[in-house]
């Protein structure tokens, strides 16, 4: 798991395993986890009671609201019935709570004596109620979640060395590497290559025409035992599905033999050979702790750190190495993070490496001082700063490079960071790499982005991202036989929301009704013109048209998906997938795109919020069409279709 999921679905997977093993145990219902899932994603705004918090915003109010009615465990238990009113009632406590920066390590106002008490859904309660109040925190609490369910080692960081890789692997069974951008693992292949006297081996970089070599080297192969390296082979996918025959069916291969395969991410990779390799995603784990531990697991060895007897040696390669995962770490803040989401990869951290060791062998051990203008010119500007095309990001790199490659790192009282903090970060005194490993075990699992030199909201945003990736990525793999602790089934809980929505559209315009009310109303002032000669008016007649389509769609689909239910009509495949959506409380997509795949009415993330836009814009027009322009005080510009 650790070696072939993607940085961004490790931590799905593992919480998508905690939820398996508490249902089955039956500490959880299967209607728990779509509760955490969708919380108040599926409740209409206008429907339910008014926000009464002023430092509440809405989508917060709804899950809340949600969480009040949701039974938990086997026994339905309504642990969260009365939230509303405690909030109220202790208002500026939760207020607190809400603005802490890590609300999943504070203690819940009113609840937490009750929480801990709760052995087998106390942890799954707290990941609920930080789902519901602060889903930027989501990510965080699911990690601590999946720790007290499944262990610490779940979420600790893991880095697969590659020499353990080969062992797994045999003259049948490939090695296939998922490249992210920037990455390639052909020198580290090389370098176990030279350890293990195959070196030099055969390397094909796969395109137009290059079938035909890489046919010949693997036969050769397939004789002498070589080692192969097909590189870039979402360029050669056709040779790529001849390999599962060549594999599997060649009768004498060399027991030496070893298929290496590098493969960017691609649809069309043959399935079949997908199955029997060894699948290694190759990219920057998530993390400072997880890029240190990578970091000193791969590029730094005992070998490197023994090549200069200096103290000051393995201090500039720690902090080398903490620069690469500040630097490869910011990119997950997005602009404000870099300007241009730079490829930084393994290569830019060795070749610094070597230069610093090449210059230390020329300063240092022969009794000249440091030059640390020539060390930060060299990283900051040729090695790492060779990517580098904007200018600001340009600065803020010369600017680490500055901080961090200075006298002020052989002195014990450094810290990376210059802010008071929980952790200081420095650099670990030894010799040896466990010493260098155990320092790094200490390190916060989650990083402040102050670390960065980022403000603490820098990291609202990613990690909101980051929560609603995995929050529909989950809702749209979990099974739908099942619903909340009251036993209904999707088709229930579906029809039951289908019937309601049905009920809550808002009412047709007729266009020959609305038509000859547009004709009476009058144009601007100081003008003579009327109805449709005011393009204000033409504007109204459009807008009315374009929404009866949407209330016509709705309401037609609804009726649809209450009848194939019921088994009036036939269950179509569009009409399963509408019926997949509202069960996960997503928007169906023919209301929201039409069959060419243009877009015809607003975007929302959840159906509640969308068909709350619904009847807002009906009544926006229809406050306008029997009231005049007279009437209209200001205009939704965002609530219509085409605001030019």
């Amino acid at each position: 798991m650790n070696r072939g999921l993607f940085e961004r679905d490790k931590l799905m997977f593992k919480l998508m395993v905690a939820f398996k093993i508490v249902v089955v145990a039956g500490s959880l219902q299967q209607g728990d986890v779509s509760s955490f899932l969708k919380a108040g994603s599926a409740l209409d705004a206008k429907a339910e009671r008014s926000n009464p918090f002023r430092w509440m915003v809405d989508k917060i109010w709804l899950n809340l609201i949600a969480l009040s009615r949701t039974l938990f465990g086997p026994n339905s238990i309504p642990f969260f019935k009365d939230v509303v009113d405690i909030i109220s009632r202790n208002d500026q406590a939760w207020r607190r709570f809400y603005d802490e920066n890590e609300p999943e390590d504070c203690a819940v106002p009113d609840y937490e004596e009750r929480l801990l008490q709760e052995k087998d859904l106390g942890s799954f309660l707290r990941l609920c109620l930080v789902r519901c109040i602060r889903e930027d925190r989501t990510c965080i609490a699911a990690n601590k979640y999946v720790q007290s369910q499944l262990g610490g080692k779940f979420t600790a960081p893991v880095t697969d060395m590659i020499a353990d890789i080969l062992e797994e692997s045999s003259n049948r069974k490939a090695i296939l590497y998922l490249l992210s951008a920037g990455s390639d693992p052909t020198l580290m292949i090389d370098e176990l290559a030279k350890k293990r006297k195959k070196f030099p081996t055969d390397k094909v970089s796969m395109g137009e025409g290059q079938e035909i070599i890489a046919e010949e080297k693997q036969k050769n192969g397939f004789l002498a035992g070589t080692w192969l390296i097909l590189q870039n082979c979402h360029l050669g996918i056709g040779f790529m599905e001849q390999q599962e025959d060549l594999m599997s069916k060649t009768p004498e291969i060399d027991e030496a033999f070893r298929l290496w395969i590098t493969c960017e991410i691609t649809p069309r990779f043959p399935i079949g050979l997908l199955q029997m390799s060894i699948k290694v995603a190759l990219e920057p784990p998530m993390g400072l702790k997880a890029g240190l531990h990578r970091t000193y697991t791969t590029t730094v060895t005992q070998e490197l750190l023994d090549k200069i007897d200096s103290d000051k040696w393995r201090s500039m390669v720690f902090v080398m190495s903490f620069m690469h995962s500040i630097v490869q770490e910011r990119r997950k803040f997005g602009p404000i993070g870099w300007c241009v989401p730079y490829e930084y990869n393994t290569s830019d951290i060795d070749a610094c490496i070597l230069f610093i060791e090449k210059h230390l062998a020329a300063t240092v051990m022969v009794g000249q001082p440091i030059s640390w203008s020539t060390t930060q010119y060299m990283i900051a500007e040729v090695q790492y700063g060779g990517r580098i095309t904007d200018d600001l990001d340009r600065e803020l790199f010369i600017t680490y490079a500055a901080k961090w490659f200075c006298d002020d790192i052989f002195k014990p009282s450094f810290c990376f960071n210059n802010y008071p903090f929980d952790f200081d970060y420095k650099i670990p005194e030894g010799q040896e790499m466990p010493q260098f490993l155990t320092y790094i075990e200490t390190l916060p699992t989650v990083d402040s982005p102050l670390i960065f030199g980022l403000h603490t909201n820098a990291d609202l945003t990613c990690r909101q991202l980051e929560a609603t990736m995995m929050l529909t990525a989950l809702m749209e793999t979990q099974p739908k036989d099942s619903g909340s602790g009251g036993g209904k089934s999707a088709d229930e809980i579906v029809r039951e929301k289908a019937q309601e929505l049905f009920e809550k559209t808002p009412k047709d315009f007729v266009e020959e009704v609305f038509r000859a009310q547009v004709q009476k109303l009058i144009g601007p002032r100081g003008t003579g013109d009327k109805g449709m000669a005011a393009p204000l008016n033409i504007f109204l007649f459009q807008e009315l048209q374009r929404l009866q389509r949407i209330i016509l769609i709705v309401r037609t689909n609804m009726k649809a998906l209450v009848m194939a239910i019921d088994g009036t009509v036939v269950m179509t495949p569009d009409l399963l997938e509408d019926l997949n959506a509202v069960y996960d409380a997503r928007v169906p997509k023919k209301w929201t795109h039409d069959a060419s795949g243009a877009e015809i009415s607003w975007m929302m993330p959840n159906l509640g919020g969308w068909f709350t836009g619904l009847v807002d814009r009906h009544e926006l027009l229809s406050t306008w069409l029997d009231g005049d322009r007279r009437v209209m005080k200001s205009y939704w510009m965002t609530g219509v279709t085409n605001s030019q």
